[in-house]
């Protein structure tokens, strides 16, 4: 506090005043005391850098916060006000450093249980527990997440190997770039990132892992509609903003399986890879046999008794599953797998079969699924295809609860399937 007071900076503004009259070698001396006595400080930094610095002070204490901003209005300068608070105050159970209180839905109070609606294995425990059995048998496997290390299933990982997995905290473009010279040197890292994250590191993305081909693979989590987690927090734009990039692959699973598959195949690449996949469980939870993943191939689930294919994309595979039950044909359901590279060959041969394509994808549609599939049409001069996109319109993503949310833009199942019936009629 004492630095904050209008005594201590009225006192220094006058010394500084004062320096610039002295001669030369006073001018040191002086300045060197001050910065002696500044080293007892953490602002000296900022000060080094002409930013004033106040604090630290108590950020859960009203009056002197009003107090110190008060101060800084008046010092007609760039200025720092360094507060320090208890995350969580005012709630014991919630005070500390207890990640899991980042976001939370419906609670008890009393308690600080979460009131949990499914017991379904989320996508980031498959996640987490997968990379665990990848990283026993691989110790060339390693990973970085950025402040969230439960929010992304890295907890486990870095507790059972500390010098192989690590907490950045909040800094994306040193988690990517750290994992590019690693990768350079022979290790395979994940980067554990949400995919509205991923954003803050979209330069070292091109430049430090694309420019060089560095085989690293991007763990995009909460890609879609996050729910509880909040209106900045939708996983909107991962394919649209990763789609650009020459030299990247862009790959999603649906369920368990096709989860543990993919993230096989990942390992293995040679090449940057991003995965992605939801908050919470997968829609899709009815596991089958199905192949591995190879680069660019898609799997087509069922073939359709009519003119309908749906083309799914990662979590969107097990909404095409609701949609299709609700059709009075069964369409084609095709797992594309790969958004980029597309199959090209599967969709050549599914446009001479099925004139009718919907697309269904947790994205955006600028840029996304439906968007790289308009672009192959169009390369191919493939015509008389109708091509219905069930993707986000160009806009942002309130906070709420998701199947709320989905109802609201016109993308549950029940709302995909009747306008593809209204398609289907005369």
């Amino acid at each position: 506090q004492t630095m904050a007071s209008p005594f201590y900076q009225k006192f220094k503004g006058g010394v500084e005043r004062m320096l610039e009259h002295l001669p030369e070698g006073a001018t040191y001396m002086a300045k060197r005391f001050e910065e002696s006595f500044k080293l007892i400080t953490p602002g000296i930094i900022f000060e080094e850098m002409g930013i004033e610095y106040i604090g630290p002070i108590d950020g859960h204490d009203i009056g002197a916060l009003i107090e110190t901003f008060e101060i800084a209005k008046g010092l007609g300068k760039p200025v720092i006000i360094h507060t320090q608070t208890v995350k969580g105050k005012g709630y014991e159970i919630a005070e500390g450093t207890k990640e899991h209180w980042h976001g939370v839905g419906a609670f008890d109070i009393a308690t600080g249980k979460v009131n949990k609606k499914s017991g379904a294995k989320s996508a980031t425990q498959i996640f987490s527990e997968t990379l665990l059995r990848l990283a026993d048998e691989d110790d060339k496997v390693v990973g970085v997440t950025a402040a969230m290390p439960s929010g992304t299933g890295l907890s486990p990982l870095i507790e059972k190997y500390p010098d192989r997995f690590w907490d950045v905290a909040i800094a994306e473009q040193h988690a990517v770039t750290s994992m590019g010279a690693l990768a350079k040197e022979g290790f395979k890292p994940f980067v554990a990132i949400y995919s509205t994250f991923l954003q803050r590191g979209y330069d070292q993305v091109i430049h430090d892992i694309a420019l060089m081909k560095l085989p690293v693979v991007f763990a995009l989590d909460r890609a879609g509609i996050v729910g509880e987690d909040g209106e900045t927090h939708q996983g909107a734009f991962d394919i649209s903003y990763l789609r650009a990039i020459p030299n990247i692959t862009l790959a999603a699973a649906y369920n368990e399986t096709t989860m543990q598959k993919l993230m096989r195949f990942a390992k293995d690449f040679d090449a940057p890879i991003a995965i992605r996949y939801p908050r919470g469980a997968f829609a899709m939870q009815t596991e089958r046999e199905v192949p591995d993943y190879h680069l660019g191939k898609a799997h087509l689930l069922q073939e359709g008794e009519g003119e309908w294919l749906l083309i799914a994309y990662g979590n969107g595979v097990g909404k095409a599953a609701d949609v299709a039950a609700q059709l009075p044909e069964a369409p084609a359901i095709l797992d594309l797998r790969f958004v980029k590279p597309l199959d090209t060959q599967m969709l050549r041969a599914l446009a001479a079969r099925y004139p009718k394509w919907a697309v269904i994808s947790d994205s955006a549609k600028a840029g996304g699924v439906a968007s790289a599939i308009g672009e192959f049409l169009f390369q191919e001069k493939i015509t008389g295809i109708a091509l219905l996109d069930f993707e986000y319109d160009d806009r942002f993503i309130p906070h709420g609860n998701t199947k709320v949310i989905e109802e609201q833009l016109g993308l549950s199942a029940t709302q995909i399937a009747d306008a593809i019936v209204r398609q289907t009629q005369p």
